[in-house]
């Protein structure tokens, strides 16, 4: 009892740790944030510090207030900056800069009040001199015409050069000026006139270099910044390099908190051999004996002890189309919430429906429901079921960034019916079969056997033999738009076969038949032979599909090298997709092929990313030229935030990289705008484009 005890109360601390730890980090990110958010505040204020001194020069009357509040804007956030997060030792880089920039700023300060003084004089000028003009009409009684002109022709060389800010204009302006003081008058208001005029234009020609000179050094320097964009750089660079320590801390104190964990659920399992404990638990085992302990549901061992009790059993085996995918996505905890709601919906459609039936949790994302006979509303049943469950929206809480928020999720099932006893091994092995063929759903039959499913591969095996003795192998072509132009910027060219009906057979149901044949590289190869051919004489870009076994086979590679350097032209236009996952076994004659045929001009597509087995690592020692983002992550785009996440993840990793993206799936105008919103390059979907055998290939 001692050991458990101590156990405990180091548990207690860790854990208290943890959270004193946690609201640590969430103070970090978010001072973080804030001093961030203040250097781009300074940043919006530099802009608008130079607007309103370019306005100034322009406008004859201005105030000044808008300029000094911004000003005063800037010398808050320094004082928040210095008072802040940056007095951190380890953010002294950023603190030097900021000093630096401080420096700078005042300088420019400076300048500006400089600039305003000498601004006010020239105003002055540019606006009194016309004003004097107009009295050498009032005061002469012959106005001499050649004098008024050059009066005239001043005031437009001051106003063009006040407002134009080019000092190219100034020689005219001297030489206009060289001119009028070649006249003289003998009437004295006149001489004064003349005199008074040439003082003002003196004034204007001593202020205007001083003037130029400070509205330069205002908008032209940019020192200020620079010095602030550096500052912007170098406090992310510390903030990354503070955030490693903590990652590193705090997978740390999580292993501690483990280990300590794993010590006391020891202890607690010693401490079990109590025989009162043991008698006071006995009850609660044999219920959690035939209870799910997620979902609540009798569990597998309830369904063999009640299977017995049916005289004409029903029995639904449903499962969750790609689940992993879900896990995969949002985590183990997100996906037992899928597993309780749907465990619970599908108890209250049986209710609803008025049918007495048991739902079992059989383990993982298998649920079996089963009730007695109704085998004539069987298939009636189970679509409804189906349908039902395909069309509702699942709501399940998650947390992001420390607050609760609402995710919406629909997901597909396929389920097998079973009658006959061993209920679940009959009801498993349809339900494989579902999945193999992606059908929605099947009931179990003896007639439905092996024997069946050879038969079935034999005659897709002579369809295919068929399809290649009589040059029915087609190509469609499915559009991939630049996001930027809207424009077509190449096509994916799809491999469909002809039956001996005239029926056209997508590859979902011939290409895994192929690959266990030989014809699987005879149909890459007229792939590749025909997509050459239809794109030779034209100069649009175009794709092919390749998988890893055509990359490790010795004859299609050769191929591929072959016809890459007898037409170097084409080369450069197409790009192979190679699809990224589990299935490769020897990266490095993948390496080598990709590696061969970007030398020979070729290009390199990641097909299908984000779609479960995305391992960067691999992505990075590929060097692809586009990453095309799988369609199960794009159809979700505008609806998910954490689908937004990842896809913003695999943008910017793809972005620093060089990599162009590519969305996948694209089916309607909130994905496009969406993708299009995100940066994604190009386009590619039924919305935009389905494939085709006739496409317009320019």
């Amino acid at each position: 009892m001692k050991k458990l005890y101590i156990v405990i109360a180091l548990a207690i601390f860790v854990t208290l740790g943890l959270v004193v730890f946690n609201q640590f980090t969430k103070e970090f990110l978010q001072k973080s944030a804030e001093t961030l958010d203040i250097v781009k505040d300074i940043e919006k204020y530099e802009y608008k510090i130079d607007s309103d001194v370019l306005k100034s020069s322009f406008y004859l009357y201005y105030n000044y207030d808008e300029l000094y509040s911004s000003i005063s804007e800037i010398e808050k956030n320094i004082k928040k900056l210095k008072n802040g997060h940056l007095n951190h030792f380890s953010h002294k880089e950023s603190r030097k800069i900021l000093d630096e920039y401080q420096e700078e700023f005042n300088r420019k300060v400076q300048a500006i009040h400089e600039f305003e003084t000498v601004n006010s004089l020239i105003k002055n000028s540019q606006i009194y001199i016309p004003t004097l003009a107009l009295r050498y009409i009032q005061i002469a009684e012959k106005p001499d015409l050649e004098y008024f002109l050059i009066l005239n022709k001043i005031i437009s060389s001051l106003f063009i050069l006040k407002n134009s800010h080019d000092k190219s204009f100034i020689n005219e302006l001297y030489q206009d000026i060289q001119e009028l003081k070649k006249f003289s008058f003998a009437d004295p208001e006149l001489r004064q006139f003349h005199r008074v005029f040439l003082s003002h234009l003196n004034v204007f020609l001593h202020n205007f270099p001083i003037y130029y000179e400070k509205l330069d050094y205002i908008l032209q320097d940019n020192k200020d910044t620079y010095i602030i964009n550096r500052l912007k750089e170098t406090f992310i660079r510390e903030t990354d390099q503070e955030m490693k320590i903590i990652t590193a801390f705090s997978v740390g104190a999580t292993g501690l908190f483990l280990g300590v964990l794993g010590y006391l659920a020891f202890l607690l399992i010693k401490l079990e051999s109590n025989n009162r404990l043991l008698k006071k638990l006995q009850r609660n085992l044999e219920l959690k004996m035939v209870t799910d302990e997620l979902t609540g549901l009798p569990n597998r061992k309830a369904f063999f002890l009640r299977e017995g009790n049916y005289k004409e059993p029903t029995f639904i085996l449903v499962n969750i189309d790609n689940f992993k995918h879900i896990n995969d996505l949002y985590g183990s905890e997100f996906g037992d919430q899928v597993l309780v709601k749907l465990g619970s919906f599908i108890k209250t459609f049986f209710e609803k429906e008025k049918i007495k039936a048991e739902v079992f949790r059989l383990g993982a994302d298998d649920f079996g429901i089963l009730y007695e006979n109704l085998r004539d509303r069987t298939a009636q049943i189970v679509e409804k079921l189906i349908k039902e469950i395909e069309e509702h929206t699942f709501i399940i809480k998650t947390q992001d960034i420390g607050r609760e928020i609402d995710v919406e999720l629909t997901i597909n099932v396929s389920a097998g019916v079973s009658y006959e006893k061993p209920l679940l091994e009959k009801a498993d092995m349809v339900l494989k079969y579902v999945k193999k063929r992606r059908e929605k759903y099947m009931i179990y039959s003896p007639d439905l056997n092996l024997a069946k499913i050879i038969e079935d591969n034999l005659k897709i095996l002579s369809v295919i033999k068929y399809a290649i003795s009589n040059n029915k192998v087609n190509l469609y072509y499915q559009p991939i738009f630049d996001n930027k132009t809207g424009e077509i910027a190449k096509y994916e060219c799809l491999v469909r076969i002809m039956d001996q009906s005239g029926n056209i057979i997508s590859p979902m149901f011939f290409l895994p038949i192929a690959k266990e044949s030989k014809y699987y590289s005879i149909i890459t190869r007229t792939v590749i032979e025909k997509a050459f051919e239809r794109f030779r004489e034209t100069n649009m870009e175009f794709s092919i599909n390749l998988s890893s076994e055509d990359m490790t086979d010795e004859e299609i590679v050769g191929y591929i090298y072959g016809i890459l350097e007898n037409e170097p032209e084409v080369a450069k236009r197409v790009t192979f997709e190679i699809l990224e996952s589990e299935s490769i076994k020897n990266y490095e004659q993948i390496y080598t092929f990709v590696k061969n045929v970007k030398n020979l001009g070729a290009k390199i597509a990641i097909d299908d990313f984000g779609s479960g087995y995305s391992n960067y690592s691999h992505i990075v020692n590929l060097e692809p030229d586009y990453i095309k983002i799988d369609g199960s992550l794009i159809k979700q785009l505008p609806y998910d935030l954490y689908v937004q996440v990842i896809v913003s993840t695999i943008i910017d990793f793809s972005r620093k990289l060089g990599i162009r993206t590519v969305a996948e799936y694209v089916y309607n105008e909130d994905v496009y705008a969406m993708v299009k919103s995100m940066g994604i390059d190009y386009s590619q979907g039924y919305y935009l484009g389905k494939p085709s055998k006739k496409c317009c290939i320019h």
